[in-house]
């Protein structure tokens, strides 16, 4: 299993470029940016992901932070205060743009169905294309995961691709009924972890 660490400021750059590259087929991101300029507003994005989650040190990565990421909001943390929203929108409106309202709607629609009870919340893992398969995925979750089951919180995510469900549950992760995105967007599925016994 390759080896992984918590990520530090230094690696927000190679760690986004890593994640925006993992995305380029998600169907979420492409119907929230406009596809012809995805690669450069993902990279954007991610790299506004990284450092906001980066506070809670539970951002985990690679030795030299290109191979992905798992961003991780730990229990109680996983909604945005609303003064940070607020800080945040002159970097995250260019990279919206006209699809501004179409991201808010997004976000709205998944926030309505995120658990409530205390968890762990699995905001984003991406791994490099090139990567995808090796274990990296599962290295990545390793860490958290392990502490969900010793301290006995959950875990929970949104899968915004179907075809990741499978590796998802053999993590121990149950899916719901998926969330169809408003304005014809695509499907979302929740997935809840209850935390494993030793």
């Amino acid at each position: 299993m390759p080896e992984v660490r918590q990520a530090k400021a230094s690696d927000v750059t190679a760690l986004s470029g890593a994640l925006a590259r993992s995305f380029h087929d998600d169907p979420v991101m492409a119907f929230i940016f406009p596809p012809s300029e995805l690669p450069r507003r993902l990279a954007g994005f991610f790299a506004y992901e990284v450092e906001a989650l980066l506070k809670h040190d539970e951002v985990w990565t690679t030795d030299d932070a290109t191979a992905g990421g798992a961003l991780w909001a730990p229990p109680g943390k996983w909604r945005q205060p609303f003064g940070e929203i607020v800080r945040s929108a002159p970097k995250m409106l260019p990279l919206f743009g006209a699809r501004t309202v179409r991201a808010l709607r997004t976000l709205a629609a998944v926030e309505k169905v995120h658990p409530r009870e205390p968890h762990y919340y699995l905001a984003v893992l991406g791994t490099e294309p090139a990567m995808q398969g090796k274990g990296v995925g599962s290295a990545l979750l390793a860490p958290v995961l392990g502490r969900c089951d010793t301290e006995g919180v959950p875990a929970y995510l949104e899968s915004s691709k179907e075809t990741n469900l499978a590796f998802y549950a053999r993590h121990g992760f149950v899916e719901s009924d998926p969330v169809t995105l408003p304005g014809g967007g695509p499907n979302v599925w929740p997935m809840w972890r209850e935390p494993r016994s030793a």
